[in-house]
């Protein structure tokens, strides 16, 4: 009974330790349990920051590409506007002396002697040019007939026709203030910006008023062979501004 009762004990004790044995096998044959690698957005309210694996996306401000010769492309600016300047800051007859210099200076230029200074027949030529100046500015054009005066008719009132006659460089006629021969007159603008030819034009100082009055005429045929006549000896200016900048000169010349 005894040995029954042990081979009883022996047999149940070896069912347990095969059951055992074969559960471990199974685990062995089966590998290890399937794990997730666990990535987090970034974007989620769930993300303390403290996975593994993180996909992110920075956004970062762009550099300026530069041009191809390696330098920025400058900024633009619009050109500042010119500022008005009022007509009191002009002189009139720093503009007359201006304009008597250049004209002296295209004489040279033209090989012709420049005109002389300093004469009683200058001043009286002067005062004629600044009244019609005058007269032009009450116009509000350069011409040189108003009122049914001409240039012609000026002369003789200022006792001028006879005295100013001169020969002709060719020496075969004499020349007379006829048809407007002896006059030169013109308009233009002094410290207010103007448009000219499709072009903003804009004269600051009384040099450059002067600069421009001589090179309109210059650029006049009809004017520049008048004013380069070789035996014309001199020369009267007259300019007058209006309050507004309008600046009107006219030249008289005399042998």
């Amino acid at each position: 009974m005894v040995k029954k009762g042990l081979l009883a004990v022996a047999a149940v004790v070896l069912l347990v330790v095969l059951g055992t044995g074969v559960l471990i096998g199974a685990q062995f044959a089966g590998g290890t349990a399937e794990t997730t690698a666990q990535t987090t957005d970034p974007q989620s309210d769930d993300n303390d920051g403290s996975t593994a694996t993180t996909s992110s996306s920075t956004t970062s401000t762009p550099t300026p590409t530069p041009e191809a010769n390696g330098m920025a492309t400058p900024t633009q600016t619009a050109a500042p506007k010119q500022e008005s300047i009022p007509a009191r800051e002009f002189n009139a007859q720093n503009i007359s002396d201006y304009i008597r210099q250049y004209l002296n200076e295209e004489r040279e230029a033209a090989g012709v002697p420049t005109f002389e200074s300093g004469l009683k027949t200058e001043s009286d030529l002067n005062e004629m040019a600044k009244s019609h100046s005058e007269q032009m500015a009450i116009e509000g054009k350069a011409i040189h007939k108003i009122d049914g005066v001409s240039s012609k008719d000026r002369y003789k009132s200022a006792g001028l026709y006879a005295r100013c006659e001169f020969n002709s460089a060719e020496g075969d006629y004499i020349e007379d203030p006829d048809r407007n021969r002896f006059e030169a007159v013109e308009k233009t603008v002094a410290g207010q910006p103007y448009e000219e030819g499709g072009e903003e034009k804009f004269h600051a100082t009384d040099k450059a008023v002067a600069r421009k009055i001589v090179d309109d005429w210059m650029a006049w045929p009809d004017y520049r062979e008048r004013l380069t006549l070789r035996n014309a000896n001199l020369v009267g200016i007259g300019v007058k501004i209006t309050e507004t900048g309008n600046v009107y000169a006219t030249a008289n010349i005399c042998g």
